[in-house]
């Protein structure tokens, strides 16, 4: 673990938000799939996969419309495409998604100690849902701000600031981790403690240049933090 900006025996953490894909599921190749279908589908412009890739953890609908041709006020389309991407999640997700190494043995052991967790995604609330439960998470993160939940979303730190309020925790309470430029963004604005991992497709240069307060080699070296 290498530590800046703070000193960790100060702290007094008591709530953990946590980012979906990348930090706790290996879920990319899924999710390309799954839009590659969308794109097809609704006849809009077929990105690139790495396209697609450097713009994980934004929503598909920003997706759709910054990488398929598609103007903002068409929202026939963008509505078309949404639904379609709830259909194709399921399919591709229950096939190709996996646990990140220790991810669930640390959410396990944090909600065992007795601190609320709450994720944090892009995703929709149905397909964030479908892919706790089918991972063997939703039983420890209890708690959960969606894209169906948010004006705003990472890197504005509102859904952040809404998970904090769900938990009933203030910002200086609160560890947040992410894996995406977007999420360590939305954190440092948060006021919460971020920590990064460089376990999704963002290089570690891209996720300090964010000013993270720690970086994380595995995502276990959270359980420190909370006397764990």
């Amino acid at each position: 673990m290498e530590i800046f900006k703070d000193n960790l025996s100060e702290r007094n953490f008591s709530a953990l938000l946590t980012d979906l894909d990348g930090t706790l599921i290996h879920s990319q190749n899924a999710i390309c799939e799954a839009l590659y279908e969308c794109f097809v589908n609704v006849g809009a412009r077929v990105p690139e996969k790495q396209e697609i890739l450097d713009m994980f953890g934004l929503p598909v609908e920003v997706m759709l419309t910054e990488l398929g041709n598609v103007d903002k006020s068409d929202y026939t389309l963008i509505d078309r495409f949404i639904a379609e991407y709830k259909r194709q999640y399921p399919i591709h997700m229950a096939q190709g998604a996996t646990l990140i190494k220790n991810a669930k043995q640390t959410v396990d052991a944090i909600c065992a100690a007795g601190f609320p967790i709450c994720l944090i995604t892009s995703e929709r609330r149905d397909n964030a849902t479908f892919i706790l439960e089918r991972l063997g998470l939703s039983d420890s993160i209890k708690y959960m701000i969606t894209r169906d939940d948010v004006v705003k979303f990472k890197p504005d730190p509102e859904p952040l600031n809404k998970a904090m309020a769900l938990v009933g925790k203030a910002p200086d309470e609160c560890v947040y981790i992410g894996e995406s430029p977007f999420d360590i963004k939305a954190g440092v604005a948060s006021g919460a403690f971020v920590a990064a991992v460089a376990s999704g497709n963002w290089s570690v240069d891209s996720l300090l240049e964010c000013s993270p307060s720690v970086l994380l080699d595995d995502i276990s070296e959270l359980l420190p933090l909370f006397g764990i």
